[in-house]
């Protein structure tokens, strides 16, 4: 009897570890697909002006420009058929950001990439890059901070660990209290 309980309390453990790992994953992918909310929304905007009506693209180019170390705005860069940036609303050490090679190629191939740019350390970035046809662009990519993101990843870790620690700790104490009663009587 004694043997079945330690093993009942062991299953009960092993469930709420799941379950814990379970809740944090999915809030956690929650966190970060929304991260890339507005730069879909931009990008695939921006990319319909340049594709189809050829309209104005001056509302998401405002002559005022953002540092993207220091900046939780989105920023929007337009890129040359040399994957060059030829226009863009955010800096990176006072240059227009230079995307990979490779980003390059999987837009080209699949109309859309979106992906974590890291351009140096303590930078990190959530970005949507578009393929674009246009007489002068190739590429569009709309970019934004991890910062906050990372910060709530952080603090739902540190959640989810005390409230294992709490549960699985609960477990324990319910174990060891029934194996003393058991013991005793």
């Amino acid at each position: 009897m004694k043997k079945g309980n330690i093993f009942t309390h062991l299953a009960a453990a092993i469930v709420v570890t799941i379950l814990t790992a379970l809740i944090y994953a999915s809030v956690q992918q929650v966190h970060r697909s929304s991260a890339n909310d507005p730069q879909l929304q931009i990008s695939r905007d921006i990319s319909d002006k340049l594709n189809t009506q050829g309209g104005p693209i001056d509302k998401w180019f405002d002559n005022d420009s953002i540092d993207i170390s220091r900046s939780l705005a989105v920023f929007t860069t337009l890129y040359n058929y040399k994957d060059e940036p030829v226009v863009s609303t955010g800096l990176l050490n006072g240059k227009k950001p230079s995307l990979p090679r490779g980003v390059f190629d999987f837009a080209k191939s699949r109309g859309e990439n979106v992906f974590t740019w890291q351009p140096e350390s303590g930078v990190r970035v959530a970005v949507v890059l578009k393929s674009v046809q246009s007489p002068e662009y190739s590429f569009v990519a709309v970019g934004r901070s991890l910062l906050e993101v990372e910060k709530r990843e952080k603090d739902l870790l540190t959640m989810t660990i005390i409230s294992w620690l709490l549960s699985v700790g609960i477990i324990m104490l319910h174990w060891l209290i029934d194996y003393i009663v058991k013991r005793t009587t």
